[in-house]
Formats: structure tokens, sequence, C-alpha cells
């Protein structure tokens, strides 16, 4: 054993460039928070940085560092340009207290509408708490930031995966002013018997956005590969694919002033959708088309 180590230096944490993190307790739903924060490089725009919220902080928050800017092996000039793309906003990922990439009770909780229905969901108990969890989004935690930081209040983008996805459709669908741009990766249309499916089929007036992103992995209903007993009836029976795609075609429809893309992505899985959202909503949320 000697030998094999021999030459090691000490144990060392591991940090992210440009990350911080701090914790906050919500008046609104009682709560603490996680927050983790990649700050802009240089200084602000006049207007003040544009801002990329992310949900499931602890999962999605590593991902921004698994594209290098640049390329891997940049030029002198294409250097300097990821430096400006880095620059460009400001990075906010919301988690809960010990750093569990998916902590199912707390996601739950935050995440839901208030359910109508059976809630499909197995594994947790509690739900409906969407609305305070975005009075903390945008009354608490985002003053908290802008004290710190100067934000553009035209140019926030809210990014959420699988129940985070759900969160972000509800959000553009019942309070859209409070970001611009919207991703929603492998959203669960499936909870409580549909609900928001339902409610988009009533109305899918938002309003407020300019843009929308909802993607999903074709493999969530219609895999390619042969699957376990029983696998392909849970995936026939919460229709990723099949509602993803309709929610698009009825927010498109009602919402001709916005932009929206579909994206159903071969050869993805559920959790494929993550990191494939992750390294893109970067992109969409600090660029000025």
């Amino acid at each position: 054993m000697t030998s094999i180590t021999q030459g090691m230096s000490e144990w060392q944490p591991v940090n992210l460039p440009g990350a911080q993190t701090f914790e906050i307790h919500s008046q609104r739903t009682g709560e603490i928070y996680r927050i983790l924060v990649r700050a802009p490089l240089g200084p602000p725009p006049q207007a003040g940085y544009p801002a990329l919220w992310m949900l499931d902080g602890d999962a999605s928050f590593p991902l921004v560092f698994s594209k290098p800017a640049g390329g891997l092996f940049p030029s002198a000039s294409a250097s300097a340009s990821a430096s400006a793309d880095r620059a460009a906003g400001l990075t906010v990922a919301i988690g809960f207290p010990g750093g569990t990439p998916f902590d199912a009770p707390a996601r739950s909780r935050n995440y839901t509408p208030q359910p109508d229905h059976e809630t499909g969901d197995i594994v947790s108990s509690v739900f409906g708490g969407a609305n305070d969890f975005l009075y903390f989004l945008v009354e608490e935690l985002r003053p908290a930031l802008a004290a710190l930081y100067p934000l553009d209040p035209t140019r926030n983008t809210l990014f959420g995966f699988s129940y985070g996805g759900l969160f972000t459709v509800h959000t553009l669908l019942h309070c859209p002013g409070h970001f611009q741009r919207y991703w929603a990766a492998s959203p669960s249309l499936w909870f409580s018997d549909a609900l928001m499916m339902r409610r988009m089929r009533e109305d899918a007036a938002t309003r407020a956005a300019e843009r929308l992103v909802i993607t999903v992995g074709k493999d969530e209903q219609y895999a390619t590969h042969v699957l376990p007993v029983g696998r392909q009836d849970h995936l026939s029976r919460r229709a990723m694919v099949d509602n993803i795609s309709e929610a698009a075609v009825l927010i498109a429809r009602a919402n001709p002033a916005m932009k929206v893309d579909l994206i159903v992505a071969a050869d993805h899985d559920h959790f494929d959708m993550l990191l494939h959202g992750v390294r893109r909503a970067q992109a969409m949320a600090f660029s000025e088309a």
C-alpha cells in the first residue's frame, strides 16, 4: 500500500472555478435552500447581468462546467471569446441542504402544483408547494442576489428538469412575467393525471414570455432497445413524448409571438436530458437573441 500511495500529496477539496455556495432560509416555505452561484468574470453590462436560474442545483450546477468554453483546445482569440461568454451572466442553482443531487421529498414539496387527482408518484407524500417556492425564488432569493450583483430584470431564464421541468411549465403558464426565457427538460407532465396537460388544453396562453424550449428523450416513451418486464408499460402510461410534443403545439398555438422549440432527442432517456439541457440552456440564457 505504501508503494502505491508514495508521492501522493494530501487530499484536497474539489472546487469549481468561479463557484460559491451559501444557504438561505425562506420565510414563505419555511425551508432552507442551498444556493450555488457561478459569478461572471467581468464587469456587468449597462443593464445588468442576465441570469440563469437552475433547479435541482446539486445535480445541475456541476454540469455547467462539463463543456469547455471555446472548445477543448481553444486558440488565443477563442479563449478570449470564451472568457467573454463566461462573463456574460450569473448562474444560480437552487438545491437542498446536504448536497444530495436529487432530494425526492424536497422536490415533490417544492416543484409540484397542487394536485387534483392521484399524483402518480409512489416515492413522495407531500406535494403542491410550487407557488410558495416561486415566491421564494423571485421575492426572497432574487433580491438577495441583486444586492450583490446588478441583474437585468428583463433577461431571466428558468431551467428545470423532470419535476423541475413541471415547475418550469407551471411558472410559464401562471406567472410568466418572472422569467422571460424557459427551458423545460423532460417535464413530468404526467403528474396528477396530466394536470398541466388538461389545463393547457383549456388555455395555454402565457402573455409575457419570449421563448420556451421544451425537450424530451425519445427513449422516455419509445425505447429502441428491449426493456425489463413492466418498464414499457410504465413509459407508455406516462406518455412523455406524446404529452410534451402536444404541449409544445398547444403553447405555440396560443402564443404566436413567443418562440417555442420542441426537441425530441433520439437515443436519449430521461436523465440524459438533464446534461443535454444544462449545456444548451446557458447559451440561450446569455445570448442577446
